[in-house]
């Protein structure tokens, strides 16, 4: 029974409160790299690029790997980092020649050198 002068809370609105609660403890605490690795793996989170450092983005946020593990950057720096990834997409696939694969770099890069052919001078 609800108190006097207090609305009656319900059962959508008592799950959406517990929603948000735990998505403030994912974002207050630092992740595990492993975990991350494993969004990342499952496609659950998205790397901003193939590089070193890259940021990662989870759950509405954008996320940098720390010391203690992978932490959430705020509301602010995640909407600014925003303006900047998709300037950062948008330059890359302006230089990314057309039918290349994202992989194609990776894979040329594992290619042994060229040999010459036998007789050639």
């Amino acid at each position: 029974m609800a108190e006097p002068g207090n609305p009656t809370v319900t059962w959508a609105e008592r799950m959406e409160l517990l929603k948000d609660s735990a998505q403030q403890r994912v974002l207050n605490a630092p992740m595990p790299t492993a975990a991350m690795a494993q969004l990342l793996a499952d496609g659950k989170a998205d790397a901003l690029g193939r590089f070193e450092g890259s940021p990662v983005r989870y759950m509405d946020r954008w996320w940098r790997e720390d010391d203690p593990g992978w932490v959430a950057l705020d509301e602010a720096a995640s909407a600014q980092l925003d303006l900047h990834a998709e300037r950062y997409r948008a330059a890359t696939a302006a230089t990314t020649p057309v039918g290349t694969p994202p992989e194609a770099d990776v894979e040329l890069a594992e290619l042994p050198p060229a040999q010459p052919e036998a007789g050639a001078a």
